[in-house]
Order: structure tokens, then sequence, then C-alpha cells
């Protein structure tokens, strides 16, 4: 179902007809509708085809820098946030090791797109 079906499915699904005058709409209600369809649209990209720069967007609030940052500002930032969440710090609580796993992971991958962008 396409992008736009769904939020036009969302929108009729919210108006309220109860009186002949006046049409409700819950603007909250889509508002929040629409943020989920496009979380879930943007997770559905594939990286391979996704645009440049919203990886780059997302790579950049990972190390958490502006965009345009240079390469030591990205490689301080790098080591910085894997000394502060690296799994070896939370060895003795599961929830929070599994957490500092996969944002470590997340932390290397940034790292490693903008060493290759860098480098060349």
């Amino acid at each position: 179902m396409s992008f736009f079906s769904r939020l036009t499915r969302i929108v009729k699904s919210n108006l309220n007809f109860g009186s002949e005058s006046s049409v409700d709409i819950d603007i909250d209600e889509i508002n929040k509708q629409y943020d989920e369809i496009i979380n879930d649209d943007r997770n559905d990209i594939p990286d391979e085809i996704r645009p440049e720069n919203t990886v780059e967007k997302e790579y950049y609030a990972i190390l958490e820098l502006p965009q345009g940052s240079d390469f030591s500002k990205i490689k301080s930032a790098y080591k910085k946030l894997l000394k502060k969440y690296h799994p070896d710090m939370f060895q003795n609580k599961p929830e929070k090791l599994k957490a500092a796993q996969k944002l470590t992971e997340k932390i290397n991958e940034a790292y490693t797109y903008f060493e290759k962008k860098f480098q060349n």
C-alpha cells in the first residue's frame, strides 16, 4: 500500500460525520499515525538505495555531531562514545549490555562510513 493511500485511509478513518454542520478531526491521532508511516517507510528502504544524505544525517546523529563535521571531530566523537557505551562497562547488567552492544555496532558502522568517505 502506498504512502498516500495509507495517509488517505487514516484521514478518512479519523473523520466524524456525526453532525451535518461540522467535521471533527483528531489532528493528534493523524500526526501520530503519519509519523508511524514515515518511520516504517524509512526502515523499509535498504541502505544500498537510500539517498546518501539521509544515511549521513543518521550517522551524524548517531555520533552526536552536527552535519558537515570534519573527520577529526568525527574521530574524537567516536572515541568518546565508545568509552561511554562500550559493552565491557555493562558486564553485570545484561539488559544494558545488549543495548550497549547494539549501540556500539551503530557507532562503529557510522565511523566506518565516514572513514571510507574521508579517505577518498
